[in-house]
Parts: C-alpha cells; sequence; structure tokens
C-alpha cells in the first residue's frame, strides 16, 4: 500500500507542507514526534495516536481496494502519519546504541540486540539480516536501515530518515551486518565531532598475465539463423608464486602485515578497513588472509574473488566482506556474486593485447560467469554509516541494485573492478555522479595495478590511476587515485561530518545523517617487498 499510497499523495499535495496552513502542519509534525517518543517507551504497546490510527485504517478503508484508498485523501493522510510515525520511532536502527540513547532508541535497541545475539527467540525478527520485519515475510517486501534520505526528486525514498522500504528477495536479496562504533586504533568516535575513516587499498594482482584469459567457449551457429556468443574464463595465475600458489598467511606475512604498519607509521592509526580489487582472491586465500590479520586491528576487509565450483564446473565473480568480530566468532561474511557479465569487445582485447581467440572476425566475449542468486549485503560502519559493494559493470547497470541503493542511501559505494585506469572522464566516473547526487554517497571506484598496465602499453602517456573517488553530494569533488612508481598500495583518509536531512514532509534527522569526503591520500613502501608480486 505504501508504493501506491506514495503515488497518490503527491496528487494531493498532502506529503509536503501546505505553505497557507503551517502552523496546522507544524503542529502535525509535533505529534508525530511525541507519538514516536512514546512509543519507543513502551515498544510493546502502541500509543494511543498510533492504535487510533489504525484503527481508522481497519475500520473506515481496510475493505476497499487499494487504488480506491490511494484516491480518498484521509486515507492517505492516515498512511501517511503512520509511516511518518513508525520512521521516526526507528531513529538508530541498524546501529550500535549507547547507554544514554535506550530510553530514546528501544527499537533501536532490540534491533541491535537480535543482529549481534541472534535475536531473543525464534518469533521476534526471525528474518534478519534481510529484513527487520517480524510479520511481513520478505517475499512480499524488505525493511532495511538507512542511511540517507534523497534530497532530489517526489518518492517515497524521501519520506523515511532512518526505514527503507524495498521490493522483495526475489528480485534481490539485501542483507544489513554491522560492526562496532569503537575505533580499535584510537578512542571510540565522538558523535557529535567529525571523525575520519582510513581504507587501505590495495592494488593487487600488479601483474596480469595475457594467458590469464582464455576461450572457454567459442562463437558459434545452431538452428536456421541463431548464433551464440563467444565467452571468456579467467584463471588466477597472480595467485601463482615460485613455490606453488600463494596463500592468504604468507599474503599477510609479507604483504598486509608490512603495509598495515606502514600506514600506522604515516598516519599514527591503523587503517579501519582494507579493499582489493575484482577476482584479485579465491575463496579459500581470503579465508587464510582474513585469519592471518584477525589481531592487526582492521575493522573489515573487502575483497573480489573468482571461484569454481568442483561440482558444476561454474565460474562465480564474487565480492566478499568479512566483518572482523571479537572472540571465538571470528569474521562474520557477507558475500554476493557478480549481478551483470563482462563483455570484451574487439577494442578493449587489442588495449590489454590480449589474443586468446583465434577466430579474428569475432569481436565480442562474454565473460563465463553464473549471474543468479543476487544478493547486495549493507554493513554498518561505526555511528550512523554504511558501505556496501558492486562488482565492476554492476556499477553501470540500474537493475537490480540501484534502485535498493538508493532507497537505503549507503554513506559509500566501493565498486571493485578489472579495468583501466580510474579516470573522472570514463564509465565510472559518470555513475558514480549519479549515486552521489542520488542517495548522496560517495563512490570509489578501484581496480587492479596489472589491468592498468596492460592498458597503459598503448598510451604515449601512461595513467596511473588505480581508483576515483568521488565525495558525496552535488558538485562534491573528484579525485582521481595514482599508484606511484614503487608503490604497493596507498591510504585514503575520509572525514565523516555530521550532515542534516529533511523528508518531505518537513521532518528533519536533526544532523544525524553522515557525509564521507576525502581529505588525504598516503602511498605506501616496502623497502622489501614479496618477490611473488
Amino acid at each position: 500500500m505504501y508504493f501506491s499510497t506514495g503515488q497518490e499523495c503527491y496528487r494531493y499535495t498532502l506529503a509536503t507542507p501546505n505553505r497557507a496552513a503551517l502552523d496546522e502542519h507544524g503542529a502535525f509534525l509535533d505529534k508525530v514526534v511525541a507519538a514516536a517518543r512514546a512509543w519507543n517507551q513502551d515498544c510493546f504497546h502502541p500509543p494511543e495516536e498510533v492504535a487510533g490510527l489504525w484503527d481508522q485504517l481497519v475500520n473506515q478503508f481496510g475493505d476497499g481496494d487499494i487504488a480506491v484508498i490511494s484516491e480518498n485523501a484521509e486515507a492517505v493522510r492516515c498512511l501517511l502519519a503512520l509511516f511518518a510515525i513508525a520512521d521516526e520511532a526507528s531513529i538508530g536502527a541498524g546501529w550500535d546504541v549507547t547507554d544514554e540513547e535506550v530510553s530514546e532508541r528501544t527499537f533501536a535497541a532490540l534491533t541491535m540486540d537480535c543482529m549481534a545475539y541472534k535475536g531473543p527467540d525464534d518469533t521476534f525478527m526471525v528474518n534478519l539480516p534481510t529484513s527487520l520485519c517480524c510479520a511481513v515475510s520478505p517475499d512480499r517486501a524488505i525493511v532495511l536501515p538507512k542511511a540517507n534520505t534523497a534530497t532530489v526528486g517526489c518518492t517515497i525514498r524521501s519520506l523515511s530518515h532512518y526505514l527503507a522500504l524495498l521490493p522483495p528477495k526475489s528480485i534481490l536479496t539485501p542483507s544489513w551486518t554491522w560492526t562496532s562504533t569503537t575505533d580499535r586504533s584510537t578512542s571510540k568516535a565522538d558523535a557529535a565531532l567529525p571523525y575520519d575513516v582510513r581504507l587501505l587499498l590495495v592494488p593487487f594482482p600488479y601483474t596480469v598475465h595475457a594467458d590469464s584469459f582464455r576461450l572457454s567457449s567459442k562463437q558459434g551457429k545452431y538452428g536456421n539463423s541463431y548464433s551464440i556468443p563467444a565467452y571468456f574464463s579467467l584463471v588466477q595465475r597472480w595467485l601463482d608464486g615460485p613455490g606453488g600458489q600463494i596463500s592468504g598467511e604468507q599474503m599477510a606475512r609479507e604483504l598486509f602485515l608490512p603495509l598495515i604498519q606502514d600506514a600506522r607509521a604515516q598516519s599514527g592509526c591503523v587503517p579501519n578497513g582494507i579493499v582489493l580489487p575484482e577476482c584479485a582472491l579465491s575463496t579459500a586465500v581470503a579465508e587464510q588472509l582474513v585469519l592471518a590479520l584477525k589481531d592487526s586491528g582492521i575493522e573489515f576487509l573487502i575483497t573480489g574473488v573468482l571461484d569454481v565450483d568442483t561440482d558444476t564446473g561454474k565460474a562465480h565473480n564474487r565480492a566478499q566482506t568479512f566483518v572482523m568480530r571479537e572472540g571465538e566468532e571470528g569474521a562474520v561474511l557477507r558475500q554476493q556474486d557478480k549481478h551483470h557479465r563482462w563483455r570484451l569487445d574487439k577494442s578493449q582485447v587489442d588495449r590489454y593485447a590480449l589474443d586468446f581467440d583465434k577466430n579474428h572476425e569475432n569481436d565480442q566475449w562474454w565473460e563465463d560467469i553464473e549471474v543468479g542468486n543476487r544478493q547486495l549485503p549493507f554493513i554498518g560502519l561505526r555511528k550512523d554509516m554504511s558501505i556496501t559493494t558492486l562488482i565492476c559493470e554492476d556499477l553501470a547497470r540500474a537493475d537490480p541494485a540501484m534502485g535498493v541503493i538508493r532507497s537505503v542511501g549507503p554513506n559509500l559505494v566501493i565498486a571493485l573492478l578489472m579495468d583501466g585506469p580510474q579516470l573522472g572522464i570514463r564509465w565510472p566516473g559518470r555513475y558514480a555522479t549519479v549515486l552521489a547526487e542520488d542517495p548522496g554517497s560517495a563512490v570509489l571506484s578501484f581496480t587492479c595495478a596489472g589491468m592498468v598496465d596492460r592498458s597503459n602499453w598503448v598510451e604515449s602517456r601512461p595513467a596511473n590511476a588505480i581508483g576515483l573517488w568521488r565525495d558525496a553530494g552535488a558538485g562534491g569533488r573528484t579525485q582521481e587515485i595514482g599508484l606511484p612508481q614503487g608503490s604497493l598500495g596507498v591510504v585514503l583518509t575520509l572525514v565523516s561530518s555530521k550532515k542534516r536531512q529533511t523528508t518531505l514532509d518537513g521532518r528533519s534527522d536533526q544532523e544525524l545523517a553522515r557525509k564521507l569526503t576525502l581529505r588525504n591520500i598516503v602511498p605506501l613502501f616496502l623497502a622489501d617487498g614479496p618477490k611473488w608480486i
């Protein structure tokens, strides 16, 4: 009903304040806030305001068709009021709640308890981590925490601050995972002040051999006039070292831990998270790496992985996010398959100096991976901040992820690529600008040094940009992230500052939202780097 009603309420201009009766609308907003606070005082017994609105909705409009309800101004007002109260009552949902906040954020505290302890019983929030809803199945609709409210356009996304209404999981299965509000490297961040987030970018692999690309299926014809395109597969030659396959423990010892130490020497702080590009590791190596880094002080690791199912022989291009947890739990893994296949064309094959197909009349090759089981994890990071990850082509396609991303409004979208230099004039820059404006996310696209090198062989002026950063908000800064000669990684320092947001009906979030902007970039060098890079 929310979607249908959302469309009609704009026609009646009922969602926005009536400029001829602003005092009346102000009184309405005061009632919404008061009802939400009362509900948080006793969350299992709705206040009289909520009970009255619900009775009105059921008794007066419960037997009506949705199309009829949406044409009834009084029914729309009732729905908008319930929607606003539910949203206000959910302030802070998805993030940690301090002892001082519990009395005013009881729903958020219950949500956090369920996330941390798998729920007090099997009847409350049974749909975590996919949805916060208790009684509504994810097959019908999904509700997740929300970080940014759309500031442009008139959609249902503009009506809420703290909750996002999403389509059913038959289209896409999202999830929400919480990390911690505690900064391991310094003292706990003061939510009232700007604070920094540091990302260690490791552009592995540093070398990509031509035979890492192989023809897996030839172009062919069948039937009277049908044809099937050619497919290519990736072989992770970059995981082969002088003595056999490189282990995650070896990577940690010879590359990642030294880079973390150098980052700490440069900034005085351990990076909060580590990011690797698309297809950088396998799941086995990634798990070994995370285990070896469990005491390093990082909070999360995001990497692209390439796996082959031993039963079916099918390849899976995935993004994996490991959230570090203290104690025996170790790390929580959230992963997603790539939503769209990469299509190589002749110009790209020539630019990367690839020659894996002897049929030189062919000019297109599709990535030979599975694209089912579409998922999109969101990670709650620190206070009122969230991150999500996309894989290469998924950044450019509207379906299925973009609608969900715009609804949840993560503070940071990280796109893992296997691409050439990340220049502002290229395609990642264009799509990053769209997300920076709506919903207001910062965007980082990040590729491996090996593909940047292969792309640069045809350039008279090579560009060593392994990443592209786009600040959140319209007109924000766009910054290419270069990799100086001899550097094995870079640390981005991001400023998380408060920003004020207002819903379409005029409710303020009192500057609870966060905006990420780039403060500085520091390249990292190792005196004695690994021989296998």
